[in-house]
């Protein structure tokens, strides 16, 4: 600011006249630090507003696009196939089964839904519930697609309560022979319509867990896997003997 000699007005910078009495202002008597400050100043207030709006803006986005559901894949199945599938599985377990044993995307999602049916929604700290509602497989070539839909809620904030919302995901894993046993290999993700790259893939897997609690016996038969072959719509399974491991 520029302060007039002859009537005391603050002038801002850029004026030779006073705008009050019009008498000429005495511009020599600013240094270089009252010309650059305030424009520095205004500049990185700018900047920060600017960022902050970015990001803002980016986490709305994000949040929309996680908040949109995604249709599931898989081809579902019947009440035939889950037992199909059990019975399949029984045979695995009890070292009975031939070569290996073939299973329909129709028959493990039918299977699938079966074991949901089991699974009971957890609580994490008395105001925030995750219900798995659904899950599914899509069997392709040398890749498995596993989607899920859940509902996430409602928050209870004092008096505020938000939610519940429905909440889908998606996560494409790859089997790779490891020394001892398979490993799955995460390749992409998606929440919703928000995709998430094969690293930072992990969130998509969370709403499965109460699930896997309640797949004790089929998660310790896949450590006995031998042979795993993903086809279109079906994957061939063989497991080691275990006969002396039944009851």
């Amino acid at each position: 600011m520029i302060r007039c000699p002859q009537c005391g007005y603050a002038n801002a910078l850029g004026h030779i006249f006073c705008i009050q009495c019009r008498s000429k202002l005495d511009i020599q008597t600013l240094g270089d630090k009252a010309w650059n400050e305030p424009e520095s100043k205004s500049r990185s207030g700018r900047g920060r507003r600017l960022v902050w709006l970015v990001l803002c803006a980016g986490i709305a986005f994000g949040t929309a696009l996680a908040l949109w559901p995604m249709p599931l894949e898989g081809r579902q199945g019947t009440e035939a196939d889950a037992q199909q599938a059990r019975r399949k599985i029984l045979l695995l377990e009890k070292g009975l089964s031939p070569a290996s044993q073939l299973f329909a995307e129709r028959e493990i999602n039918a299977y699938l839904g079966l074991l949901l049916r089991n699974v009971h929604p957890p609580r994490i700290q008395g105001v925030w519930t995750i219900v798995l509602q659904a899950v599914e497989v899509a069997i392709r070539p040398n890749t498995i697609t596993i989607s899920t839909a859940s509902v996430w809620g409602p928050v209870t904030v004092g008096s505020l309560k938000l939610g519940p919302w429905s909440v889908t995901s998606q996560v494409t894993v790859v089997p790779e022979r490891g020394p001892r046993e398979f490993q799955w290999t995460i390749r992409s993700g998606w929440i919703g319509h928000l995709p998430l790259p094969g690293p930072v893939s992990a969130p998509a897997t969370a709403t499965l867990r109460p699930l896997l609690g309640a797949t004790f016996r089929e998660r310790a038969l896949l450590t006995d896997v031998t042979l795993l072959e993903l086809e279109e719509g079906q994957v061939a399974v063989a497991v080691k003997n275990r006969a002396w491991k039944s009851p």
